[in-house]
């Protein structure tokens, strides 16, 4: 992966920046000037002025959390506010994050914020012997005394449905954030159209709170005004920002696997992952791909009805062959909606023919009894609907588990015209995003109460954003139990499912019926 190349401020701009740094007590970090082949970006950083969000990614104490904290100030200190505090929120993991490390340790202590700025007597505390306050009112410009600007602190534990409604005039994210809230605190901004006020900084030590941002990046599909720009560790210890002696500790005892994501904020790996095979390149297939003729359809739930607890229906075909073919998905985490309305939903997701044979069995999540008994009296419910044909799925984890592992080997009887061997799984990636990404992040527990992706996970699955392969799981297993071809079942050296038929490339693509 290379760095970014455009988007690059002049030279000449430090200057000015540098009397700006000096009057906020700042002047002794000032921004590197960038080596974007070493992934070290803060001057292009603090110098761009993009509509979108603006990330920067970087090495543990490589001065993302300042510098970010000193570009806050520097939009707030050069854009009219639009009403009377108008709030802009600083968003940590936790309160005491926020309140200590943000405003108490660099905003106030280090300087950052010059006090000449701040109303003192409006402050709202949540702690005032400990210097936290909940929100900082900002003195109005002379020219404007009815309008001025707020710093609100906030934070992740607060969920979702804390960060709805209130409109905001900017935002920064400290620290890896659930990408829910991201969804929420920018639905906030839709008022005002300022520029360089929605950032985001942060080491991506946890690739699940960061797969959607990798994946953007990694497919030069970030949506238009978004940027990343990255900071190197190692750079801050050249510019005496930070001891060597500290970066020759701490480094020293970070694995090989993980130093470039502590030191350049590179996208990291995922250890203990339960589906190392997956391969976009190998299982992904293209949004225009066409569903083969001849195949048996069935639909995968797992029941959930919460923020970070999703209903998810996946729609699969199997062809004569034992293939599997994942082509769409209902994905929701709307708490509003009933059981019998997420069934509508995905009975208007597809059609389902019941006149139609090949479109068979709805496979459910066999774990909550009231969930199937409503969906067996679905017609009952919902009179003008078809039966789903319900039945509740195998919850076999482990065989479940090893059978769709089996699946995404690709098999040399199963190649294409080109001699390529096809996986017995292949998933089309732009209608199931959520199963793509849980393919990806899905792990097992940690071994123990320190570090994110240990080596030696605990034989025992994370019970996290797993909804989509769960699903996945109950239908492909499902499947091999009615037919006697679960993993316990078949030997290694034969296999019911193998029929020696090649699968030519135009029977994987065509236009869909």
């Amino acid at each position: 992966m290379k760095p970014r190349e455009n988007d690059r401020p002049d030279v000449h701009g430090l200057e000015s920046m540098a009397a700006y740094l000096d009057h906020t007590a700042f002047h002794k970090l000032l921004p590197r000037h960038d080596q974007a082949h070493r992934y070290d970006e803060q001057t292009a950083f603090l110098f761009s002025n993009l509509p979108g969000v603006t990330f920067l990614l970087g090495g543990n104490g490589a001065g993302t959390t300042t510098l970010s904290l000193c570009k806050v100030v520097q939009f707030l200190a050069t854009n009219p506010a639009p009403r009377k505090d108008t709030p802009f929120w600083i968003i940590a993991e936790t309160y005491e994050q926020t309140m200590n490390v943000c405003w108490k340790e660099k905003l106030d202590q280090l300087g950052l914020l010059p006090a000449e700025m701040i109303d003192l007597e409006r402050i709202r505390w949540f702690k005032q012997d400990n210097g936290w306050p909940f929100s900082v009112p900002l003195k109005p410009r002379d020219e404007d005394p009815d309008h001025n600007w707020q710093l609100v602190f906030k934070s992740y534990e607060q969920g979702r449905s804390k960060m709805q409604g209130e409109s905001i005039g900017g935002f920064l994210f400290v620290e890896q954030f659930p990408w829910g809230i991201l969804e929420e605190v920018l639905r906030g901004c839709r008022e005002y159209t300022f520029h360089g006020n929605k950032l985001a900084e942060f080491t991506p030590v946890d690739p699940v709170l960061s797969i959607r941002l990798q994946e953007m990046e990694e497919e030069n599909a970030l949506p238009n005004g978004w940027a990343i720009y990255r900071a190197n560790t190692e750079c801050a210890v050249e510019a005496g920002h930070v001891s060597r002696q500290w970066f020759d500790q701490f480094f020293g005892m970070i694995p090989e696997s993980m130093r470039d994501v502590r030191m350049k904020g590179l996208w990291g790996g995922f250890e203990g992952l339960v589906y190392p095979e997956f391969d976009l390149a190998i299982h992904g297939l293209p949004e225009d791909w066409d569903l083969p003729p001849g195949c048996d359809h069935r639909r995968m739930i797992d029941w959930g009805f919460g923020v970070d607890n999703a209903f998810c229906c996946l729609f699969a075909c199997r062809n004569g062959v034992g293939q599997w073919f994942v082509y769409d998905e209902y994905y929701s985490n709307d708490t509003r909606f009933s059981v019998i309305e997420h069934l509508k939903g995905i009975s208007n997701r597809q059609p389902w023919p019941s006149t139609n044979s090949r479109y068979g069995v709805t496979w459910a999540d066999p774990s909550s009894p009231n969930c199937l008994r409503i969906a067996e009296s679905f017609c009952i419910h919902a009179p003008s609907y078809d039966s789903l044909n319900i039945l509740a799925a195998k919850n076999s984890v482990e065989e479940g588990i090893e059978l769709i592992k089996r699946l995404l080997k690709p098999d040399p009887l199963l190649a294409s015209e080109d001699g390529r061997p096809q996986p017995r799984l292949m998933i089309v990636r732009e209608k199931c995003p959520n199963l793509v990404r849980q393919m990806r992040t899905y792990r097992r527990l940690k071994s123990n109460k320190r570090g994110l992706n240990p080596r030696d996970a605990r034989d025992e699955v994370l019970k996290a954003d797993d909804h989509a392969v769960d699903a996945l799981r109950y239908g492909v297993f499902s499947e091999a139990a009615m037919t006697g071809f679960t993993p316990s079942s078949m030997a290694r050296e034969h296999n019911p499912l193998r029929h020696g038929i090649q699968i030519h490339s135009s029977r994987l693509s065509g236009r869909r019926r």
